[in-house]
């Protein structure tokens, strides 16, 4: 009986056992170990309650599975429920192959130590590849926008303000250099005169210069 439920619970995580209590599988997520880049693989826990009812749908999956009678299965359960009972009452703890171990306390409270075990495989490395100038999406409050997207709210400002100082300094040397060309014109007559101001006198050339 005890390995018909472990099977049971393997599939459909929740069975009830009326006089002994509720078993429910709980699927936890996979878990990334970020600082070691591991990925773990998903786990079940095994949760027991000692508030319990007539399973139904147990009991109707156990007479398909022992090809008997619903009658038959309750009895079988009820053995179950009162070796169960009859160990605890006796101090004794109550271990169940692959559901856990039973144990009652000086108080008469009943402790339940898991021993359910599901398939777990070795963690496998969590890196993340992303390759150059490929879009990917990326989580943003609780929105998603492509890297494109957000490199553009991100550096947007800055390109525009890389542009604004290459015209600002363009328009700086433009002023500059029609400051210098009308500096030029308007003083190009007073660097002309500049000089001893006399004029060459071509008849006092000397002699030895004329034709014979």
């Amino acid at each position: 009986m005890v390995d018909l439920l472990v099977k049971y619970l393997s599939f459909n995580k929740q069975a009830s056992l009326k006089g002994i209590g509720t078993f429910s599988v709980e699927q936890l997520p996979a878990r990334l170990d970020f600082p070691n880049r591991l990925l773990h693989a998903p786990q079940m826990v095994l949760h027991f309650s000692t508030s319990a009812k007539q399973d139904e749908l147990f009991d109707q999956w156990l007479s398909d599975e022992l090809h008997i009678s619903e009658d038959e299965v309750k009895n079988k359960q009820q053995i179950l429920v009162t070796d169960f009972q009859n160990t605890l009452g006796s101090n004794k703890p109550v271990e169940w192959n692959g559901i856990g171990k039973f144990t009652k306390e000086e108080n008469q409270l009943l402790h339940f130590s898991s021993a359910f075990e599901s398939a777990i495989g070795e963690p496998v490395q969590a890196e993340k590849i992303i390759r150059k100038n490929t879009a990917h999406f990326v989580r943003v409050g609780e929105d998603e926008k492509t890297n494109t997207e957000m490199e553009q709210l991100l550096f947007g400002k800055r390109k525009r303000k890389f542009t604004a100082w290459w015209i600002f300094a363009l328009a700086l040397f433009l002023l500059s250099f029609t400051a210098v060309w009308i500096f030029t014109m308007n003083n190009s007559r007073q660097w002309g005169t500049q000089g001893n101001g006399e004029k060459i006198k071509t008849d006092e050339v000397p002699s030895l210069y004329k034709i014979q």
